[in-house]
């Protein structure tokens, strides 16, 4: 056993021979003599710790070595870019409240891809729904998603009538049933766009 573990020993028993002496309030000598020694006992009691306090510094490298090794661990992991699926509807249609209202539930429900990046829905304004539909569609529209107010609205675009076929009805969630209400990807949509696009119309089809 080292010289440090005794110090509690020693220390005890200089206090108590220190009580003692303070209750007899005569000192012997004998009782001189045993003072001296203990006193000399807390000198080395001095001398010990001090020893043993050199071991200091190594517990400090070993404190900086695991604050090193575990402090990375310790942080935030870093937040996901969201996937923005931009959305192509009428923004005047009679359905336009029920879809607004539609967005924001799927916004609350925290959507997210497997990959654990969120999903974030976002109608564009830039183009009027009528003109676009009329107009040259495919190169003025640049979306993840369509919703018309009904098949018809597809006219003659062939990319519309095309994905017609692929489309979910979400007349449900827009309380338009038994109307049909067609909302698809739209191509060239792939990777994650089009993943969180199939993302909110799979909500928005299943959605009463």
């Amino acid at each position: 056993m080292s010289r440090f573990f005794k110090v509690p020993w020693r220390l005890a028993a200089f206090v108590k021979r220190k009580m003692q002496l303070s209750n007899s309030h005569i000192i012997s000598g004998p009782q001189l003599a045993s003072l001296l020694r203990d006193r000399a006992q807390i000198h080395d009691l001095d001398s010990t710790v001090q020893y043993d306090g050199g071991m200091s510094p190594r517990w400090l490298c070993v404190a900086a070595v695991c604050l090193v090794l575990f402090a990375p661990a310790c942080k935030k992991p870093t937040a996901q870019k969201p996937v923005v699926v931009h959305v192509f509807r009428d923004l005047y249609s009679p359905y336009a409240h029920e879809v607004d209202h539609r967005i924001l539930d799927f916004q609350s429900s925290n959507p997210r891809l497997p990959s654990g990046a969120p999903v974030v829905v976002e109608s564009i304004n830039e183009v009027d729904y009528k003109s676009a539909l009329k107009g040259n569609f495919d190169k003025q529209v640049k979306v993840e998603a369509v919703i018309l107010n009904s098949p018809a609205d597809a006219g003659d675009n062939p990319t519309l009538v095309a994905q017609l076929a692929h489309s979910a009805n979400i007349c449900g969630a827009v309380k338009a049933c038994p109307a049909v209400v067609p909302a698809f990807i739209l191509p060239p949509s792939t990777g994650d766009q089009a993943a969180a696009a199939q993302v909110f119309i799979d909500f928005l089809s299943k959605a009463k």
